[in-house]
């Protein structure tokens, strides 16, 4: 009698199983990111949850290359904060190689950081590419991306403002000066915001 009572109830469990973790690796998959360093974290993630960690470790050994170049593009101010998010990469590379990392959880958290603080260094290179008269918007296109992989790695929504700003700016429309200044506005206070989060 529990055998066929326990039946349904296992396959039922069995399915919302599959349909969380179906659901969980969905959202980071490389397909979801159309950059980098977003594009080898999501190979990692995916090669993780699959159970190879030697790929998983190398694909975050690319993320952190990538990351550390990055520092030498952004403004000055931001160089220290990148460098910081590269040596965490390593950090974790290392550990997932060794086989210490045993959920993913770690790995987002780490990912959401670095994302967030490329968003932040890109943020300030944009401000500061405004303020001597060039042309910001590609700085400013980067931020945008990279917040939106910080809350998709921390499983956070954007704040209603700084999501119109990402969204904005992903069009790359010609706009006003004041337009680009609520962007710049809409950035800087989801980078805050998701900052706190974490």
């Amino acid at each position: 009698m529990n055998l066929t009572v326990s039946t349904p109830l296992q396959t039922f469990a069995l399915t919302t199983l599959l349909a969380v973790s179906l659901a969980s690796h969905a959202q980071t998959s490389p397909k979801d990111f159309s950059g980098e360093p977003d594009q080898s974290m999501a190979a990692a993630h995916d090669s993780f949850v699959k159970g190879d960690m030697k790929k998983a470790g190398n694909d975050i050994d690319k993320a952190s290359a990538y990351v550390k170049t990055e520092s030498g593009h952004v403004a000055k101010a931001a160089r220290t904060d990148l460098t910081k998010a590269g040596a965490e990469l390593d950090k974790l590379g290392n550990s997932i190689k060794a086989g210490t990392v045993k959920s993913d959880d770690q790995m987002k958290k780490t990912f959401a950081k670095v994302d967030n603080a490329l968003a932040s260094a890109y943020h300030q290179t944009a401000a500061e590419s405004q303020k001597a008269g060039k042309d910001a918007g590609a700085d400013l296109k980067k931020a945008g991306m990279a917040l939106e992989g910080a809350a998709k790695w921390s499983g956070n929504t954007l704040q209603e403002g700084a999501q119109a700003s990402v969204d904005g700016i992903k069009k790359g429309v010609q706009a006003s000066d004041e337009q680009i200044g609520k962007w710049f506005k809409g950035i800087g206070d989801g980078i805050k915001d998701l900052g706190h989060k974490m």
